[in-house]
């Protein structure tokens, strides 16, 4: 029977975070992958399936770099965006953001391929000789001893770990398999995805267009005219324009984007997927933590799910690395507690925030929508709270202490 200090489930972004954080303290890491993982080739569609885009803020590009694989991800597949700009269509709400007007040095973001960047994770995890990929295998079974949990996979293999990590997403098997309670709510909203070529260069700003009832958010790529879009949609009408010819998406998404970059065209095929928010009362257990989506999932209005995640990685990271350090039990659940305090409160503040926007930005109620111009208006015109917005939003009022050192 193989025994891991650590057992990761799930090899995407996060979980891979978590092993490259781990390396050369002397623990063993297993990753166990329900997929099997391997760079994608080049797809020759004339339409390409659209790339997942998410926003990076400068937390999560400080972990990046702890990592040591941040140059990478800034060479091959990150943009950085330097203003933002927020509206409410039709009305006279509206936010801009403006590093040099904030004296803030550094960029407002990144812009960053998830597959990319999830692909340069994976190549850094291969160099080393402690972390151990498992693919197209699924945990299957779990019991517990005093000193260790002992795992049945699903191709039949056992072995025994001193710290179970459930990094396996939103519908995470481990975190129904202990029936962690958990709060579920479902946003009645679809994300429709795609790339886009637009008439005139975004000029690495970053769009968010508030309707009535859908939020469009426009990402800039490195190419001048391409972004990526997330639409936020009642199922019906993500359906709709997921299916509509190109000719009348076109129309469509010009005019709710208010034309602010002339036409628009689609450049990549539309993938649309549903949005369900998720909360775990606790993240750790007796050699069990979750992180990332299995811990919690985010409505994309306010762009921070995946540094949410990091940030999640980050803390886990420091934790282990300081039990490791002092020669404790790294999966007693007594030591995972400063994880578990730390995580939830900065996840608690992030979903309570979205949910609010969410409550306030959705709908056509009038005095809805005259409580949201006023906020946009009055955040616009105050400096001090714009400046407040954009640290939360750049992920420092919150990060772990040992990657502010850095």
């Amino acid at each position: 029977m193989k025994h891991y200090d650590i057992v990761i489930s799930g090899g995407g972004i996060i979980g891979l975070a978590i092993a490259c954080g781990l390396q050369n303290i002397g623990l063993h890491i297993l990753i166990v992958e329900r997929k099997q993982l391997k760079l994608p080739l080049k797809n020759k569609m004339p339409l390409p399936d659209p790339e997942r885009f998410s926003a990076l803020n400068i937390a999560s590009k400080y972990f990046f770099q702890n990592l040591g694989i941040w140059q990478q991800i800034l060479d091959l597949c990150a943009n950085e965006f330097n203003g933002v700009e927020v509206w409410d269509i039709d009305s006279f709400g509206k936010i801009h953001f403006n590093p040099k007007q904030q004296s803030i040095q550094e960029p407002l973001g990144y812009i960053v391929s998830n597959q990319k960047c999830h692909d340069i994770l994976l190549q850094h995890t291969q160099v080393f000789g402690d972390v151990t990929i498992c693919t197209s295998a699924t945990l299957q079974n779990i019991s517990f001893k005093k000193n260790n949990a002992i795992i049945i996979l699903d191709n039949g293999n056992t072995l025994t770990t001193r710290l179970i990590i459930a990094a396996d997403g939103t519908h995470s098997w481990l975190r129904q398999y202990f029936k962690i309670p958990s709060s579920f709510w479902k946003y009645r909203h679809h994300a429709l995805v795609a790339t886009i070529r637009t008439e005139k260069p975004h000029q690495e700003i970053a769009y968010q267009v508030f309707h009535s009832n859908s939020i469009l958010a426009v990402l800039p790529l490195s190419n001048p005219y391409l972004s990526s879009i997330v639409w936020s949609l009642p199922p019906e009408q993500a359906c709709f324009f997921q299916q509509a010819s190109e000719i009348l998406f076109n129309q469509h998404l010009s005019i709710h984007f208010d034309l602010c970059l002339g036409v628009c065209q689609l450049v990549s095929k539309r993938q649309t997927l549903p949005l369900t928010g998720c909360y775990a009362h606790h993240l750790v257990a007796h050699r069990l933590t979750l992180v990332g989506d299995a811990a919690h999932t985010i409505h994309p209005l306010i762009g921070q799910g995946l540094n949410i995640g990091l940030m999640d990685a980050a803390e886990l990271v420091g934790t282990i690395r300081r039990i490791q350090n002092q020669g404790g039990d790294i999966g007693q659940y007594d030591n995972l507690r400063s994880y578990e305090r730390s995580r939830k409160y900065s996840s608690f503040l992030a979903l309570t925030g979205a949910q609010g926007f969410y409550i306030i930005f959705n709908g056509n109620n009038i005095g809805k929508k005259l409580l949201r111009n006023s906020l946009l208006k009055l955040t616009n015109h105050i400096p001090a709270v714009k400046s407040c917005l954009l640290q939360h939003a750049q992920g420092i009022i919150n990060i772990p202490p040992w990657l502010s050192r850095l």
